[in-house]
């Protein structure tokens, strides 16, 4: 039986006094195992991924991430662990790389703060991750802005994995990327899961993104889980009207937007 590195056991999340953002959730994640957390904006999928990187505390129910229980706030040295056990991607890179901040500088910080080595030590493995996600060397001495939205991508998953962490959550990370570098970032991240055996918690809306990373799958609305499974036969076979109305918002082959015009009737004036 594969080792369980993510248990997560009834977790409730209520926000003020009545607004329940996740209401009994529980899920495994194994090691080397990916899954994908579906639903739309509002069912709750952000909201159990912050809990499982502590940035949001659950109001029920229990978190273990590599056999250790999540609980309370932590100290430095506590936080510095639980980052070598569990990292986030998110959605939007450039909010989350420092403006300021040279590339390689990026991947070197978070290098800094998790291993012992020698200057030239940090600079050599922060070029080797930057090589590692499809980046040049030139592309360290570069800032964010002067990077393409998928450059700017693979600058995050190179600073997170930098950390050796044994789960990757990938919260809506290719949301915001035209489809040729979804597809890309997709296959990256395949590469990086076949040649470390890291585990993903993948968050997204789009089932037609979850059928090509992920191994399982659970589809939540408002909040709950109402399906799960393994991720080819919920997308092939699903059970719930909810995921059917998903599955059929993926756009098929050959599928083409309406003129606007067409849309709206075409009104006059």
């Amino acid at each position: 039986m594969s080792e369980i590195l993510v248990r997560a056991e009834g977790l409730r999340k209520v926000f003020g006094k009545e607004m329940v953002a996740v209401d009994d959730v529980s899920f495994t994640v194994a090691r080397g195992q990916s899954l994908a957390v579906v639903g739309e904006s509002g069912s709750g999928k952000t909201t159990v991924a912050r809990m499982l990187l502590g940035l949001e505390t659950p109001t029920s129910g229990t978190i273990s991430v590599c056999g250790r229980t999540r609980s309370g706030r932590a100290g430095s040295a506590e936080r510095r662990r639980r980052a070598r056990e569990i990292q986030i991607v998110f959605q939007d890179p450039y909010s989350s790389l420092d403006p300021l901040q040279r590339v390689g500088d990026i991947v070197e910080t978070s290098l800094a703060i998790h291993n012992r080595l020698t200057a030239s030590e940090r600079r050599t493995r922060a070029l080797d991750l930057l090589e590692a996600v499809g980046l040049a060397e030139r592309h360290a001495g570069m800032l964010p802005r002067q990077l393409s939205g998928g450059q700017r991508q693979r600058v995050a998953i190179a600073r997170a994995i930098a950390v050796e962490p044994q789960v990757l959550v990938l919260d809506e990370a290719v949301a915001a990327l035209d489809v040729s570098i979804q597809a890309q970032i997709l296959n990256l991240l395949a590469d990086i899961r076949e040649r470390t055996g890291i585990s993903y918690v993948f968050i997204s809306h789009d089932l037609a993104v979850v059928n090509q990373i992920s191994d399982t799958a659970l589809v939540m609305a408002a909040g709950r889980v109402v399906e799960r499974g393994p991720t080819a036969q919920l997308l092939s076979a699903p059970q719930q009207d909810y995921t059917k109305t998903l599955l059929a918002a993926v756009p098929r082959p050959g599928w083409k937007p309406r003129r606007r015009e067409a849309a709206a009737g075409r009104s006059p004036g």
